[in-house]
């Protein structure tokens, strides 16, 4: 279950700065599972998988009437298999329990995002740039900044790990896009 927004705005208190105050918190949807990413990602995972639980069959005997090569090349395909069954399914699991526990915030400074005690963080008006996408219901996401070459293709598929410290922070899969990048616009306005 998401938190309700007083719980959110809770949890980020210990973040800010002095003089800090929110403008928005929110969520990621934990419905939303599949990213535009997954067109490939998905393919790969399956054939990845396939051809693991291929291999762990063979060597062990599964698909011929002889004695399979051995014990070595079963416990090598051992770590291919779970791997496999990660790119799969384990990921949906995993980036369910990763957005129930992540929150977004923009506040008069900064823009937040927080993934249990970890917390990146970029002033609104150092931001190089917001990349943003919007779907036909209104929710959609904000990106800041540009991710190097190919590792932006890892964000929001449950294989961050893989780019982690090279993405930039992003607020994925949220309601109203339109209306969290005007706060996001009216905070980083001179005026403000």
């Amino acid at each position: 279950m998401t938190v309700d927004e007083s719980s959110q705005q809770a949890a980020l208190q210990r973040y800010l700065l002095d003089g800090e105050r929110i403008l928005w918190t929110g969520q990621p949807d934990p419905r939303r599972l599949l990213s535009a990413s997954d067109a490939i990602v998905i393919p790969f995972s399956l054939m990845w998988g396939g051809f693991a639980l291929f291999w762990e069959a063979g060597v062990l005997g599964f698909l011929s009437d002889t004695p399979g090569p051995g014990s070595l090349f079963a416990l090598w395909g051992i770590p291919f298999v779970v791997i496999g069954q990660y790119f799969i399914w384990g990921r949906f699991f995993y980036k369910r329990w990763d957005r129930r526990r992540t929150i977004y915030a923009v506040t008069s400074q900064r823009i937040l995002v927080v993934k249990g005690s970890n917390v990146q963080s970029l002033f609104v008006k150092q931001l190089p740039q917001l990349n943003q996408s919007v779907r036909a219901d209104g929710s959609g996401t904000i990106e800041f900044g540009a991710n190097p070459y190919g590792f932006g293709f890892w964000g929001n598929t449950g294989m961050e790990f893989l780019s982690r410290r090279s993405l930039a922070p992003a607020f994925y899969d949220i309601p109203e896009v339109d209306r969290v990048s005007r706060v996001i616009t009216d905070a980083r306005s001179p005026s403000f």
